[in-house]
């Protein structure tokens, strides 16, 4: 009988370690599913209309994307062409090609750790491209402004977290004299731009201030017709729109 207890213990510590060695390998292959659904993935594009811009989402899932690894690599979307950049270490991208509002955009990995959105648009109509993280779900979002007179629905008067405010307008001939507020822009730089009915630029004025302003800017046009008056602020990381509001106005020669 004494010989036989350390016997029967010993046998029991075999099977208490197996037991333990079994649990330890449901658990690993159980977290190995978990681990790789945590890649970043770029999953879906889609497209969609606002009164005052064109609205390009990426859908991410697996992780979480952060604005600094966000970079507008081509802003300039007023040529009819912009891209924007996603680095992330294990990035994996779902090819997507989509085209609506006028607008194709086109999801691809560039390189390791580096995915794509390659944004075309149908004629000269678009002028700036402003690019945000949005998280709960997962996406990256490009809205890109329409260069024509807004509309009243598409006026902007408050910017994005208040960074610009347009309080009023006043013409006097070719000249405006335009009041608002700055919050927190890089060094509170920001343009006054005027725009013809083709959205081209026909007045420009730079401004620094911070909280009110009041600045003038003069233009000069052919004829009369509708317009555009808008303050924006562009980043100075990638040259991408940080920040506008925007009137519509009438303008005389």
């Amino acid at each position: 009988m004494d010989s036989a207890g350390p016997i029967a213990d010993h046998a029991r510590y075999m099977r208490m370690g197996i037991l333990r060695l079994a649990v330890l390998a449901i658990v690993l292959v159980a977290a190995l599913p978990s681990q790789a659904s945590a890649a970043l993935t770029a999953s879906d594009v889609r497209i969609g209309a606002q009164p005052a811009f064109v609205r390009v989402v990426v859908d991410f899932t697996g992780g979480r994307i952060e604005f600094n690894e966000t970079e507008a690599t081509d802003p300039r979307v007023a040529d009819g062409s912009a891209r924007i950049d996603i680095s992330h270490a294990g990035i994996v991208v779902m090819p997507r090609d989509r085209t609506a509002q006028g607008v194709r955009a086109r999801l691809s990995l560039a390189t390791a750790n580096r995915a794509r959105l390659q944004i075309t648009a149908a004629g000269a109509r678009l002028k700036y491209v402003r690019v945000s993280v949005l998280h709960g779900p997962e996406r990256l979002v490009a809205d890109l402004y329409h260069k024509a007179p807004p509309r009243p629905a598409a006026e902007i008067r408050t910017g994005v977290n208040s960074c610009l405010t347009l309080t009023s307008i006043q013409r006097t001939g070719h000249t405006f004299r335009v009041r608002g507020t700055e919050r927190n822009l890089f060094e509170g730089s920001f343009l006054i731009r005027v725009r013809d009915g083709l959205g081209r630029v026909v007045g420009r004025r730079i401004v620094t201030a911070r909280g009110p302003w009041s600045q003038t800017v003069s233009y000069n046009i052919a004829s009369r017709q509708a317009g555009t008056l808008e303050a924006v602020a562009e980043s100075a990381k990638d040259g991408a729109l940080v920040c506008i509001v925007q009137r519509r106005v009438t303008l005389v020669p």
